[in-house]
């Protein structure tokens, strides 16, 4: 029985290895010239020649796109020179430079797999997702499978020569060769030989992916979807813009979503049909919610690299919803066809390049703040002697310091334009908000990081006490059932005194404000002025009482400053 098995698969490789040949002859050519170039730079130590063996996938892949698209027509005398447009690439000196470029992670991370999908042309959504289904699992198993034989053929190699006691700089080469061997020529012709078996069959989902889609994942995103409802509606009530993080949150339910739709007619047993049907309606609100988010995103902080990716991501993800709004036009070939038009864009035409738009985003806000500071002269250079040493203004310096740093970082020829060196704008900020414009410390300016400051009275000090106080409050708790306790939830603070006199309620903003006033301060004061003036800080009083404070922690949320927390020391009352 066991050799009869072992027959039946000998015979399977066999004569799918021979089908693999007949079928894709430049596929089989170029897996060898990788293999073999591969043992040559390792034997002849050609550091050099490891870039230009990268060039080889991208032959291949181009290679199995034609073969798919020209078929045995005419056409078919493309396939046979294919990969000569490659040849020059490996004479390139850019070659290694263009490899850790975002051209280069975008071709191969995103125009090489959108290609083998559409090279296949399925209009029909079923054989699309197949497709897609084919291509995974040919390319995870091949990988499994040779790692698992690489594996087990290591295991033998260093076991035999420890138990023998062999010994030599062969057993290394042995071991290099095996790598080279199931990595760059078993791997990808399993994964043709998989592909060609499974190719243009259908495609049904198991009973485990039918568990997972409708008791785990489905529930799940029915009832993230009733979150994102429902902090639509907070915002329609408190009427205030939602925050920029969320068009993250969004971009990633939503895809995910659409995956799961992508899976629903591969399950035998369909339970929530009702709620992947109508998505695309149910999904428009969260589209507005997106763009709301990421448009006060990139009007607040400018465009970045991953903020352009973002945007380009958002519009084929709304596209996506809109055409699936009707039957005719819900086609995921579409959407893969812009997503390729669209990423090709930006790797290859100079006007989109994600790092140019974001360089010229940058710049724009920096001259636009410069210019409502009054620290640009007639020739578009900064004036480094206009900063004012003025924490009010500490918001904006930091607004203009970023965009210059983003500038400088990426494009030293565009920093030019300003006519300093960036070390130069880094000292000319004033001492009373260096921390926070350059460092982005002790503020609290910046949604994105949640920065916080935190004020402590870690020293005696000494509160005059006007007359007409009667009792003075020591020990005060956050919590317990005897004495003088207090809270701070929901953005105010209580002090209940157990029915000796009515709770003391305000909310955090508005003391926050009066503490800010009795520094003298505005929105946003340097950490240091504020620990000076802890005294005046941590101490509160009204008519009926004083309230000294052991700690003020404050924080930035939407676009204002908030108290977070507060440590009472003690209370007198009148």
């Amino acid at each position: 029985m066991m050799k009869a098995k072992l027959e039946r698969c000998l015979l399977w490789l066999r004569e799918g290895f021979t089908q693999m040949l007949r079928l894709h002859p430049v596929e089989a050519a170029l897996i060898v010239v990788g293999s073999i170039g591969c043992l040559l730079a390792y034997e002849l130590d050609w550091d050099d020649a490891l870039p230009k063996l990268a060039v080889v996938p991208l032959a291949f892949a181009a290679a199995l796109v034609v073969n798919n698209l020209a078929g045995r027509g005419p056409w078919r005398r493309v396939y046979w020179v294919c990969w000569a447009p490659f040849v020059p690439l490996v004479f390139w000196s850019g070659l290694e430079d263009w490899l850790s470029t975002g051209p280069s992670l975008i071709t191969y991370g995103i125009l090489v797999p959108l290609a083998l999908l559409l090279c296949r042309r399925a209009v029909e959504n079923v054989r699309f997702v197949g497709d897609v289904m084919i291509w995974l699992r040919s390319g995870i198993l091949a990988a499994f499978f040779a790692n698992v034989a690489l594996g087990l053929f290591c295991a033998i190699l260093y076991s035999t020569t420890y138990i023998f006691g062999l010994d030599g700089v062969w057993i290394e080469h042995v071991s290099v060769y095996a790598v080279i061997f199931f990595e760059t020529f078993a791997a990808p012709v399993l994964f043709l030989m998989m592909y060609d078996r499974w190719s243009g069959g259908e495609c049904t989902g198991s009973r485990i992916l039918e568990v997972l889609l409708n008791y785990i994942v489905a529930p799940a995103l029915l009832i993230y979807t009733a979150i994102l409802y429902l902090y639509m509606a907070k915002i329609l009530v408190t009427w205030s813009l939602p925050e920029g993080g969320v068009a993250y949150l969004v971009f990633g339910f939503t895809l995910f979503a659409l995956a799961v739709q992508a899976l629903q007619p591969l399950l035998q047993k369909r339970m929530y049909d009702w709620f992947f049907d109508r998505f695309s309606l149910i999904s428009l609100p969260t589209q507005v919610l997106f763009w709301i988010g990421v448009l006060r995103r990139t009007g607040e902080y400018g465009l970045t690299e991953p903020r352009v990716y973002l945007l380009v991501s958002g519009g084929l993800m709304t596209l996506c919803v809109v055409l699936f709004l009707a039957r005719r036009t819900g086609r995921y070939f579409y959407v893969g066809v812009a997503g390729f038009l669209c990423f090709a864009a930006l790797a290859y035409i100079p006007a989109l390049c994600p790092e140019r738009v974001a360089v010229d985003s940058q710049v724009r806000r920096a001259v636009r703040v410069a210019k409502q500071l009054e620290m640009l002269d007639a020739d578009g250079r900064l004036k480094l002697d206009s900063f004012v040493a003025d924490s009010l203004l500490a918001a904006d310096y930091r607004r203009m310091y970023e965009a210059l740093d983003y500038v400088a970082d990426h494009d030293t020829t565009a920093f030019a334009r300003f006519g300093v060196k960036m070390k130069d704008v880094r000292g000319a900020v004033p001492q009373v908000c260096r921390d926070y414009v350059v460092y982005g410390l002790n503020y609290v300016c910046d949604t994105d990081s949640g920065g916080w400051i935190s004020v402590y009275n870690d020293r005696s000090r000494c509160v005059e006490i006007p007359s007409g106080y009667r009792r003075l409050y020591m020990n005060v708790t956050r919590y317990g059932d005897d004495g003088v306790t207090y809270r701070f939830r929901d953005d105010s603070l209580r002090i209940d005194f157990r029915g000796e006199r009515p709770a003391f309620v305000i909310s955090g903003q508005e003391l926050l404000q009066r503490q800010l006033l009795r520094v003298g301060q505005g929105a946003f004061p340097a950490t240091s002025v504020l620990e000076a003036a802890s005294d005046k800080l941590l101490t509160y009083s009204d008519d009926d009482l004083t309230i000294l404070f052991s700690n003020m922690s404050m924080q930035r949320r939407d676009s204002t400053l908030w108290l977070d927390d507060v440590t009472l020391d003690a209370v007198m009352s009148r």
